[in-house]
């Protein structure tokens, strides 16, 4: 497990994107209600959320004392 996640196209079997940075492993995948967010939990204690039509991180959720197992969006959309 390198740290890494990626976004393949499912109709050529093309990977798109890589997403790096966490320094551990991923082991909670999310995507948001709309499809264009991915919420990423990994063992270096962050959260991620990435924009899936550019690959990029758009925010680093920090101040976790321990490893993240699981992650998950709000689908009421109030948060």
């Amino acid at each position: 497990m390198d740290g890494t996640a990626k976004i393949w196209d499912v109709e050529s079997g093309q990977e798109i994107y890589t997403l790096r940075g966490h320094t551990a492993e991923i082991v909670s995948l999310q995507f948001n209600s709309d499809g264009d967010s991915i919420l990423t939990g990994s063992f270096d204690s962050t959260a991620k959320i990435w924009d899936v039509n550019t690959g990029e991180c758009i925010h680093t959720l920090v101040g976790h004392s321990s490893e993240l197992s699981c992650t998950q969006f709000d689908f009421t959309g109030e948060y």
